[in-house]
């Protein structure tokens, strides 16, 4: 039966709707002892998860009971804010006919949905150096992503995405959405954009990707789409060209080691001190080499440029120039030390979400949004081939073909960890490029 689940969720093209989109099928032929469904949404501004749980709290669990019994867990984990009132309230309504499953209700800080962070919250166990949590018997799945592996039992692919559309935006709110839909469709469906000159984030400030105009689609793993303006500072400051960024660090850090001490990877025991890649970059020298090979396992999360430094500059994005380089000269992650106990501040060291929303300067786009259930209806799709950790999904279909919504047009390569792709309109194929397959209502 395991393996008729995972066989379920790859053909339905299940991937991580938290992160970066690892292929759930893969997750669901491993074998833990624990399932985590994580719930925490750590990113400021955004609510689509939060909605998914008030709304969905019977298949979330129909879906991580599914992966447990696919991996052989004894043990599932609703990991969610316990601010979440509503959600808590429909997660203990139901959990006691869920003998093998807990609720665990989190503080509202950043970066919680961190699946390392979680991992320890849910199990006190912490996930190796530049490891995963299937390292410590642990798989950890977005509540979306459990929604959408309870789906696939029934045959139904992903074709639809929870997405928060805010920022400036007339009507803010939570919206389904085929999967893409060009972004300036999912922002009309919002009333539009406010503004003239838009920056989009995809994603929440802290991680979100962020492209100047209104260009993109909505892929498998977006969770928002913020509009802000793009000589907003906060946007400035992160898409900073990477010459400045290494300028600013050569010529300003003070090696006050504030990075490093708010440092999440860093608080769980990890070699990662972001302040001697720093210095590192700042003395250009290699040696001792750990000092530069630790930016392999920095997880990217901002804190550091967005909180710790006390001059604006940004480990983050040094760190990510550095992965890099290091990638371009083949040299691979050296460290994988297993810490036994995290570090005496750890407790100390989470940052309330409100002060992380403060500190981007985007606090007045926080709002009680509306909650839209039914999919938003659009005429043109492009589905991007790569959505997804591993190698891009092999189109099946051609120009001039008819489909319809849930057909399969793109599937796993043989012998690669991908995806497959499903058609989330009914429509023809109007096109199949390089990297994309559109169609068209």
């Amino acid at each position: 039966m395991s393996s008729g689940i995972s066989e379920a969720i790859r053909e339905a093209g299940v991937v991580g709707a938290g992160g970066a989109g690892f292929p759930t099928h893969v997750k669901a032929s491993s074998r833990v002892d624990t399932v985590v469904a994580n719930g925490s949404e750590c990113e400021p501004l955004l609510y689509s998860d939060q909605k998914m749980m008030e709304k969905y709290p019977r298949e979330i669990l129909a879906g991580l009971e599914l992966m447990m019994q696919a991996t052989g867990a004894a043990k599932g984990v609703v990991a969610l804010k316990g601010v979440y009132t509503e959600a808590v309230a429909g997660f203990e309504a139901l959990l006691p006919s869920h003998p093998d499953v807990r609720l665990l209700k989190l503080g509202s800080f950043y970066p919680s949905g961190d699946e390392q962070s979680i991992v320890y919250e849910a199990t006190g166990r912490i996930v190796p150096e530049g490891g995963i949590p299937l390292d410590v018997g642990v798989v950890v799945d977005n509540v979306e992503t459990l929604f959408n592996v309870r789906r696939a039992m029934s045959g139904i692919p992903v074709t639809d995405r929870t997405v928060t559309v805010g920022g400036e935006v007339w009507n803010p709110g939570v919206y389904r959405f085929p999967i893409g839909t060009p972004v300036a469709e999912a922002l009309a469906a919002a009333g539009g954009p406010k503004i003239e000159n838009p920056a989009v984030i995809d994603g929440g400030p802290m991680m979100g990707r962020i492209s100047k105009g209104i260009d993109g689609v909505v892929r498998k793993t977006t969770s928002g789409l913020l509009v802000i303006p793009d000589d907003d500072w906060f946007i400035v400051r992160r898409t900073l060209q990477p010459n400045m960024e290494m300028l600013r660090t050569v010529s300003m850090c003070c090696q006050c080691r504030e990075c490093t001490d708010l440092c999440p990877r860093y608080q769980l025991g990890h070699d990662l001190e972001p302040h001697k890649v720093m210095r590192a970059i700042i003395t250009r020298s290699d040696l001792p080499p750990s000092q530069i090979t630790q930016a392999h396992i920095c997880c990217l999360c901002g804190i550091c440029e967005i909180i710790a430094c006390p001059l604006q500059l940004s480990p983050r994005n040094i760190f990510a120039m550095v992965k890099k380089e290091l990638a371009a000269k083949g040299v691979k992650n050296p460290h994988h030390r297993r810490p036994d106990k995290v570090r005496f501040a750890y407790p100390y060291t989470k940052i309330p979400k409100e002060n992380a929303l403060a500190r981007t300067g985007l606090s007045k786009y926080a709002a009680h949004l509306h909650w839209v259930t039914s999919t938003r209806s659009v005429l043109r799709v492009e589905l991007l081939l790569s959505q997804h950790i591993g190698a891009p999904s092999q189109p099946v279909v051609k120009a001039g073909a008819v489909v319809n919504k849930g057909d399969l047009v793109a599937r796993i390569p043989q012998d690669k960890l991908s995806a497959n792709l499903h058609a989330s309109i009914s429509g023809t194929v109007a096109a199949v490029t390089a990297d994309r397959i559109v169609i068209e209502a």
